[in-house]
């Protein structure tokens, strides 16, 4: 039978194993919550520059179209 001096010893090193754990543990997920904010960051900046795109986009059609007009040759008209 294991003596109370040796079962105090484990229990000692069974409290600083889990207490190491528990750090890491906490480390880890502390780690994951930063890639997570980051992985967010970056979609939120992704749908505004898909906006931007979209917008410069309709802007620059818009504007091939003003130059199509102006350098279309002008309608003869027939006047009977």
């Amino acid at each position: 039978m294991p003596d109370v001096s040796s079962l105090e010893q484990a229990a000692a090193a069974l409290t600083t194993a889990l207490d190491a754990l528990d750090e890491r543990l906490s480390d880890r997920l502390s780690d994951l919550a930063l890639q997570g904010d980051s992985a967010d960051a970056a979609r939120r900046h992704a749908k505004v520059a898909r906006q931007r795109a979209a917008e410069a986009a309709d802007d620059l059609a818009g504007a091939i179209g003003d130059l199509k007009s102006l350098l279309a040759p002008p309608a003869v008209s027939h006047k009977e």
